[in-house]
């Protein structure tokens, strides 16, 4: 039986043995890679339409020179939304790019989600887990790329994303029972690349049967540290990624020992962690 406090002070444990720097900058290319990628770019178009339009039309904007761009605006939006309404070919056009762009921005997510951070996040568990057995070395946040079965990791990592996306579009909860269910497939796959996505998919199921609901009170835990981070000038949050990180591969220790214990797994599917050889 787990509890929060135990694997969390075992997370804190790992950095007063073996450091605290490089897991700071593994969990932080790992979060930019899986949730960072493009990020800031609205900031820069906002700031640039208005330096723009200062050019445009003098110096700084007096209150009046506003309400008049105020109102040209309302007007040529007006007549944009009427001529897209009585027009039924802009109106086509419109919509088929709109609903191209959407599918194209699915297919990109999922494929980098599949092709980079996917295999990302697997190396990056395969780093904290040596880490807090015997310490790591940063190149093992490229373990999926060099392990041999790249594609097999790619597979599984994409036919998971699939399953989690087509279960939110059943309402939300869905989606999220089965992001908990299938939350120890990356470490499964950090620990054996070679596994079949059957297996992968069976022995996290297993894993997390009864346990969904204190995986979900442990990730909150971690709510008000990120908020406290966010005060702190908005990327004090980025220091506790590595907690979060090292206290996950503690709660992988212990569902590892569940179904060896339990006998769902054997060392076949699940070998362990061993240093590499000097």
């Amino acid at each position: 039986m787990w509890t929060r406090a135990r694997i969390k002070q075992e997370a804190k444990n790992s950095f007063k043995r073996f450091g605290y720097w490089m897991p700071f900058l593994i969990s932080l290319i790992t979060v930019f890679v899986t949730n960072g990628f493009g990020a800031g770019s609205g900031a820069s178009s906002s700031a640039t339409a208005t330096t723009e339009y200062s050019f445009e039309h003098g110096s700084e904007l007096s209150p009046a020179g506003f309400v008049h761009f105020f109102e040209e605006f309302l007007g040529e939006f007006g007549a944009a939304v009427e001529n897209f309404f009585t027009n039924p070919l802009i109106a086509m056009t419109t919509a088929f790019i709109l609903v191209m762009a959407f599918v194209f921005g699915i297919v990109i997510s999922f494929g980098w989600g599949a092709f980079i951070a996917g295999p990302i996040t697997v190396g990056a568990h395969r780093y904290f887990m040596e880490h807090r057995a015997f310490g790591s070395k940063f190149e093992k946040i490229f373990f999926a790329f060099h392990s041999g079965r790249y594609l097999n990791v790619v597979k599984i990592c994409f036919v998971m994303n699939v399953k989690i996306f087509l279960w939110s579009l059943l309402f939300i909860i869905p989606g999220i029972i089965k992001s908990y269910e299938y939350s120890m497939i990356p470490y499964i796959l950090a620990e054996n690349p070679q596994i079949s996505m059957e297996r992968a998919f069976e022995i996290s199921r297993k894993m997390t049967k009864g346990e969904k609901w204190k995986i979900f009170v442990l990730e909150i835990s971690f709510w008000g540290w990120y908020l406290l981070g966010a005060i702190c000038c908005c990327v004090g949050g980025i220091f506790v990624h590595p907690y979060y990180f090292a206290t996950f591969a503690e709660l992988y220790q212990v569902m590892r020992e569940k179904a060896h214990g339990l006998g769902f797994a054997d060392y076949a599917d699940l070998p362990g962690f061993f240093p590499d050889e000097r």
